[in-house]
């Protein structure tokens, strides 16, 4: 069974990973489980939309995000 919870301010449902009430705004106190169940729900999306996309392994992506960043750098290097 999924956790649920609601605002303490407004009372509305609010899912697991959210961190502002989308309602009323206020920041939603989290606690280490739902910290780590929040990680975990993001973890699962991302995995799916990989899948879905035929990306590859996530590590494959990591690789390909570091590579991206050290062009960046590079390249911003080489404007200053």
């Amino acid at each position: 069974m999924e956790k649920v919870r609601f605002c303490r301010h407004c009372g509305e449902l609010l899912e697991i990973q959210w961190i502002h009430c989308p309602w009323c705004g206020i920041e939603v106190i989290q606690t280490r489980d739902e910290w780590d169940a929040m990680v975990d729900v993001s973890l699962e999306k991302t995995e799916k939309v990989v899948k879905k996309q035929g990306l590859g392994k996530l590590d494959d992506i990591s690789g390909r995000l570091d590579d991206l960043e050290s062009e960046l750098d590079a390249f911003l290097a080489g404007r200053r």
